[in-house]
């Protein structure tokens, strides 16, 4: 291994015996196992946090996490000149299945599990993390944007073949922009996120595939690098859109949700709650704004591709998510 990546382990008291450069970080095998060791653009104070809130969990009894490692200093990091580096624990699992049913009945019960010690997560010494804007605003926001970027593009005297196909979609996209605040505002999710924010309920907000590594059958949760006091019924609802959009759907989200309640009960309007979630435009929002803000790793035949590919899939989503609505919604 290079001179610099045998160095980094003893700056947080281990001796390296190998290194790996994968994407984003350095695998280090050393005598205590292996462990991930990568670059961030995290501040030091945002550092502190996660390590404390990690440290928290473990207490609490979900121990299945990245464990941030302390260094020879005493502090969770290690500065090298201007460039900040983070030692974790390395979860030597496989990502989680979508299209098995054993794992993600593994994953939704530990996300249960965590979203359970993440209600009694007390951080001290002026630590605190961000709160998350409410689901009634960020649809409000979202249809806003959808509205007025229909309303400018449909102006231009020149489109592009994005341009059309946004413009054609988009009073579909408004439509159910629309169906899921009038959900959401039938339920208690307002009273529900004021709980949580003053109870400080955790949620990972980051729920893919890599960031749930099942090993000797448990899933763990790694990468809390975006987690946020919210109500955690977004967490589920998330992992949930996701599985709607990138699995078979062989899988009753009613099944699902069912998993979760008996670890973690629901509060009775989250059926609703969910379902709001699911009919939200997310994706087609998110396209858009990557679009016409010109965001990094735009190209005109990337969105292009995205754009066809999420109205291709859209209407066995629909059927998908109305199906689990039927007998469930409130």
């Amino acid at each position: 291994m290079s001179d610099f990546a045998a160095t980094l382990p003893s700056h947080f008291g281990l001796t390296g015996i190998r290194a790996i450069k994968e994407r984003g970080y350095y695998l280090c095998k050393t005598e205590s196992g292996f462990y991930k060791i990568h670059k961030t653009h995290e501040n030091h104070q945002q550092i502190r946090l996660r390590h404390a809130l990690l440290n928290q969990l473990e207490m609490l009894g979900f121990p299945w996490i990245d464990k941030i490692m302390l260094s020879t200093q005493g502090v969770p990091f290690v500065q090298l000149g201007r460039e900040t580096y983070v030692m974790s624990r390395h979860i030597k699992g496989y990502d989680v299945n979508l299209d098995c049913l054993q794992d993600m009945t593994l994953a939704i019960e530990s996300l249960a599990r965590f979203h359970m010690a993440a209600r009694e997560i007390e951080l001290t010494n002026g630590l605190a993390l961000d709160t998350s804007a409410s689901l009634s605003e960020i649809f409000a926001k979202n249809s806003a944007f959808l509205t007025k970027t229909t309303k400018q593009t449909s102006k231009n005297s020149r489109l592009s073949d994005f341009d059309v196909m946004f413009i054609k979609s988009s009073d579909r996209y408004i439509n159910q922009a629309a169906e899921s605040a009038q959900l959401l505002a039938q339920t208690n999710y307002d009273a529900l996120h004021a709980t949580a924010l003053a109870q400080n309920h955790i949620c990972h907000n980051v729920l893919k595939e890599e960031n749930l590594p099942i090993l000797d059958g448990i899933c763990h949760v790694t990468n809390f690098t975006e987690a946020t006091v919210d109500t955690q019924i977004t967490d589920l609802a998330s992992l949930l859109r996701r599985y709607a959009r990138r699995s078979q759907r062989d899988i009753p989200l009613a099944k699902m949700i069912e998993i979760y309640d008996n670890i973690a009960p629901l509060p009775h309007s989250a059926t609703a709650i969910i379902y709001a979630q699911l009919v939200h435009p997310w994706q087609f929002v998110k396209i858009a704004r990557q679009y016409y803000s010109k965001k990094r790793g735009w190209t005109p035949a990337a969105m292009m591709s995205r754009m066809t590919g999420l109205l291709d899939e859209q209407e066995r989503y629909d059927v998908y998510v109305k199906e689990f609505s039927k007998p469930y919604l409130l």
